[in-house]
């Protein structure tokens, strides 16, 4: 123990090397005879001449001398003892001194000879003032490192040291006892163990050596394996370390490995791993560190090792240590060939922790925490794996168990067989728990974890409410995670597959829920079918309802009731419908409309597709009562023969029992006004709507022309206001596409697209002037001729707003409406002619519209002129088809001879080539025709021609006809009952004497 004082008194007036010269020169002196001074000067200076320049291995060596006999002694001492005793052999000044020669020897013996960037810096872990004085105040320090490590004096010095201190510890294990006691041994498996590892590391891997010092940094091995090829090739070498003793240095690493404490060579290997940009790590040794600690993870109970190692017992972790235990974890060890294997081996150890933690007696809640994220992140980086060898071993005994659809084995008795315990319930339950609640909110894990549980568990928390299970609040929340992450479709998908269930309908499910005999939940097997009673559902309706209003989801309220709906029409129009599961939906519908109220629809979506539900059932219940009408009239008409004794037949009767009645099809009227209120209401409050909106207003346009053209008297109005309303809308919502399209591309805007959707906005308003300013906004876009709505889809959807305008009960509208058709016909001529004599001559429309109609062309009539003639072949067929057909109505048919009437005195010559056919219609009509008005009107149109031509009269009207003419005109001068008829023919036959005279006189 002399030495220590000795070193630790080193005197500032020689320098270090020759005061341990000194020093090791007494200490050689100490046990011989007593000399006199000048002759022990002598010899001391001698001494001190002969060991210049390796003073310090000779200092290292002797205190490691000192230590394997203080190791030696101690464990002579523990071997020899009878009994254990709780004393310890080493004082604390003893332990003081044995700690001050392992610096010693680990700062002059070891570190010297480390490569650059191998073990702990010893400016952030040695204390002692002589060490940092000596060996960290020099400059060129990592440079001397470098070279004495390159020498073989070096590596054979750290060869010797290191093997010296593992044997030191090789001896403490070969006695047992001494674990329970402190030796040198245990000194270094302690406080040590990061140097040993460096050392061995450094002689079993690091790269040979190069003969020459002008090696390079790039000249490292990263690779594992080629650090024994690299040895063996140094054999040749006569500087470095030959292949026996790297295998030898490699050894006594495994064996240091394998024996000491798991989280002691955990925190080794981090040091030497190295946090500092300042200490750059060598490459060969991250790579072995990295191998090491992955041999670590895969040891039995190594993710535990490594979460209790890297987190502790601390009660709450932060995302970032998650992040980076997550990352240690899930990285794929280089001696794994796969990521399937690692998983493979890792997957196991998580289960487990997570079982312990959850239900064990040693619960620690950031084990829990980390697993839970682990698993989490597994599933997001490989869901289809990770769920084979985690998820399916959770969940995948409930999810198998309940899609059982047959009966294994055929007994007389009811046999019942518990597939998942009550304590495994429980566990189950919790799991799922921790993973959807205490996780992190992934849509895929919960997707992976409940996507094929869902069923079951929303059945489990059915039988939890009826039973009052404790287990009601766990699967809750479980479901409540589910249905408020998982995106409206999917969580729909799930309801609609547990309202549809055919399986739970019929009762033809085996495996079912029952209670356990401490409170919980069974899930038992029977050998037989349990059928449902009469009036038994496979779901409490009030459960369900109470559920989906706990999900606080608006949206998912109104979809799941929108779906009940169509379901609930659907299976009206079906004759073989499960009355079972009718009366389940019709049980949702009411416990909602009782339990939401004005709730249920809160989105415009959802509130439009109701209101189009409603308008639709309307229209097919009048289209089916209409078909079936027509259907059996026509049948009626063909039968050659007819039963007098049975004229009205029992299959008749049926059809006129089922079919709904005037009075059925009346009460109806409130509900849909509503619905058409509902549409009007949503278009009102929301200037802008989503394209699914936009959609469902489109797909409501046709139910509401077929309801149009029923002529209820009650609804002609608001279906009139809300189809312009829908109409204008849609035309609005393409422009406002095309312009964002036009906005895209960086075209330019002329403005006429606001002006537009002004017009449109203003068409929807419920005040009659603004009504009419928006007509007028776009009578004048159609003047201006403006290339937005000049031709193509844009033209129609103008004509349509025109029409519909035409069709409003206020003067004020409507006559401006056939202003606006007018100047459509003027600007593009026969294609809108076309389109209004299509409506005009169309028998399904309202006489009110086609009188409307005919105003507008007979304005066009008016305002053609000379270029009549373009137009007067597309102008005369709608005509025809009115005037042949005597039962059109007498209103329609004098609109069309006035029309005419206006051809033929605005422009006659281009009536040229229908003169014949015309004056022959006319006249027929006057032969035929008993109502006033029609005579009148015909009259009038010859009177109007005879003006019309004027002086040609004679050469351009029929030859042949001119005296029939005469003769009517005569004959209706004379005996017409109605006056004004009369004095029209006079008239024209004073202008025809006038135009004959003329004609022969002048």
């Amino acid at each position: 123990m002399k030495l220590v004082f000795f070193c630790i008194r080193i005197g500032q007036q020689k320098n270090l090397e020759e005061q341990l010269a000194q020093r090791l020169h007494r200490m050689t002196l100490s046990n011989e005879k007593k000399k006199d001074n000048e002759q022990q000067r002598q010899e001391e200076d001698k001494f001190i001449s002969t060991v210049k320049g390796n003073e310090k291995q000779l200092f290292v060596q002797k205190c490691l001398d000192l230590l394997v006999a203080i190791q030696d002694s101690l464990l002579s001492v523990i071997e020899n003892e009878q009994e254990h005793t709780e004393r310890e052999y080493i004082g604390i000044r003893d332990l003081r001194l044995v700690h001050t020669l392992l610096q010693v020897i680990i700062s002059w013996g070891m570190y010297p000879y480390f490569l650059p960037g191998v073990g702990v810096p010893l400016s952030k872990r040695v204390k002692s003032g002589y060490t940092n004085h000596e060996l960290l105040t020099q400059q060129d320090q990592s440079n001397t490192s470098s070279l004495k490590a390159s020498t073989k004096e070096g590596i054979t010095q750290l060869l010797q040291t290191t093997s010296g201190l593992v044997d030191l510890i090789s001896k403490t294990f070969k006695v047992p006892t001494s674990q329970n006691y402190t030796t040198v041994g245990s000194i270094l498996l302690q406080r040590h163990l990061p140097d040993l590892f460096a050392a061995l590391l450094q002689l079993a891997y690091a790269p040979a050596p190069k003969s020459t010092i002008s090696s390079t940094p790039s000249a490292t091995i990263s690779n594992p394996a080629m650090f024994l090829q690299a040895g063996a090739r140094s054999q040749q070498n006569a500087i470095g370390i030959t292949r026996a003793e790297r295998d030898k240095c490699a050894r006594m690493f495994a064996w240091l490995f394998e024996r000491a404490d798991v989280h002691r060579c955990m925190e080794s290997l981090m040091l030497l791993l190295g946090t500092s940009p300042l200490h750059p790590v060598p490459i060969w040794l991250r790579s072995i560190c990295g191998r090491f600690l992955s041999k670590i993870l895969l040891r039995p109970n190594g993710v535990a090792t490594v979460i209790e190692f890297t987190v502790g017992d601390v009660e709450n972790v932060s995302l970032d240590q998650l992040e980076k235990i997550t990352k240690l974890i899930l990285a794929v060890p280089q001696q794994m060939s796969s990521v399937e294997s690692y998983y493979t081996v890792i997957a196991p150890q998580l289960l487990t922790l997570l079982n312990d933690n959850i239900i064990g007696s040693k619960i620690r809640l950031s084990t829990r925490q980390v697993v839970t994220f682990i698993i989490g992140r597994m599933i997001g980086t490989h869901p289809n794996l990770s769920k084979t060898l985690i998820v399916d071993k959770i969940i995948g005994t409930l999810v198998d168990s309940w899609n059982i659809e047959y009966i294994e084995q055929s007994q007389e008795e009811e046999c019942q067989m518990d597939i998942i315990p009550e304590e495994e319930m429980e566990q189950l339950l919790k799991i799922l728990h921790q993973m959807m609640v205490g996780g992190e909110p992934s849509p895929v894990v919960i997707q992976t974890f409940l996507g094929d549980a869902v069923i079951p568990l929303y059945y489990l928390y059915d039988f939890t409410v009826k039973s009052k299970s404790g287990l009601r609040e766990t699967v809750l929340d479980i479901l409540i995670t589910y249905f408020r992450i998982m995106s409206p479709q999917e969580i729909l998908r799930d309801l609609k597959t547990i309202v549809l269930s055919k399986r739970d309908l019929a009762g033809a499910r085996l495996v079912y829920f029952k209670a356990g005999p401490s409170g919980g939940v069974v899930l038992c097997k029977s050998s037989f079918m349990r059928p449902l009673a009469g009036n038994q559902l496979p779901i409490d309706p009030k459960v369900m309802i109470e559920f989906i209003q706990k999900t606080n989801s608006p949206d998912l309220c109104g979809d799941f009731f929108l779906f009940l709906l169509n379901q609930y029409t659907s299976l009206q129009t079906l004759s073989d419908a499960d009355p079972r599961l009718m009366l389940l939906i019709l049980q949702l519908i009411m416990g909602m409309q009782d339990t939401l109220g004005t709730e249920i629809l809160s989105k415009p979506e959802q509130i439009l597709a109701f209101a189009n539900n409603v308008v639709t059932d309307y229209v097919d219940r009048l289209d089916e009562a209409k078909n079936r009408y027509n259907s059996k009239k026509k049948s009626s008409s063909n039968s050659s023969t007819v039963d007098i004794m049975n004229i009205v037949s029992d299959e008749d009767r049926e059809i006129i029992g089922n079919m709904p009645t005037e009075e059925d099809i009346e009460n109806d009227l409130e509900s849909l006004i509503m619905a058409i209120n509902l549409l009007r209401a949503v278009m009102h409050e929301n200037d802008e709507l989503s394209s699914r909106s936009s959609q469902l207003l489109e797909s409501s346009v046709g139910p509401l022309k077929q309801l149009e053209s029923y002529r209820i008297q009650e609804l002609q109005e608001p279906v009139h206001e809300i189809m312009l309303a829908i109409t204008s809308y849609i035309s609005a919502q393409k422009l406002s596409n095309k312009s964002k399209d036009k906005k895209n591309n960086k075209n330019p805007d002329n403005g006429s697209e606001e002006k537009f959707l002004e017009a449109m906005r203003a068409l929807q308003d419920d005040l009659l002037p603004v009504r009419a300013h928006g007509i007028g906004i776009l009578r004048d876009l159609v003047l201006a001729k403006d290339p937005l709505i000049s031709s193509g889809e844009a033209l129609d959807n103008v004509l349509d707003i025109f029409i519909r305008l035409v069709q409003d009960e206020d003067s004020y509208i409507y006559l401006n409406a056939i202003k606006g058709l007018s100047a459509l016909t003027d600007i593009h001529g026969n294609a809108i002619i076309k389109k209004l004599g299509d409506i005009y001559a169309d028998e399904k429309e309202s006489l009110d519209n086609r009188l409307r109609v005919g105003e507008a062309l007979l304005q066009t009539v008016q305002r053609s002129g000379e270029a009549l003639s373009l137009h007067v072949g597309t102008l005369v067929k709608p005509l025809e088809k009115v005037l042949a057909r005597r039962k059109v109505d007498t209103y329609l048919r004098v609109s069309a001879l006035s029309i005419l009437s206006t051809a033929c005195q605005t422009c006659p010559m281009a009536l040229k080539g229908f003169m014949q056919p015309l004056t022959n219609w006319v006249l027929n009509i006057l032969e035929f025709e008993k109502e006033p008005e029609i005579r009148r009107a015909s009259t009038m149109l010859i009177l109007s021609l005879f003006r019309g031509l004027a002086t040609d009269t004679l050469y351009q009207f029929p030859t042949e006809e001119l005296r029939r003419t005469y003769r009517t005109l005569r004959y209706i001068e004379e005996t017409d009952t109605d006056e004004l008829t009369r004095n029209h023919a006079r008239t024209a036959l004073s202008d025809l004497n006038v135009i004959m005279r003329r004609e022969l006189f002048e």
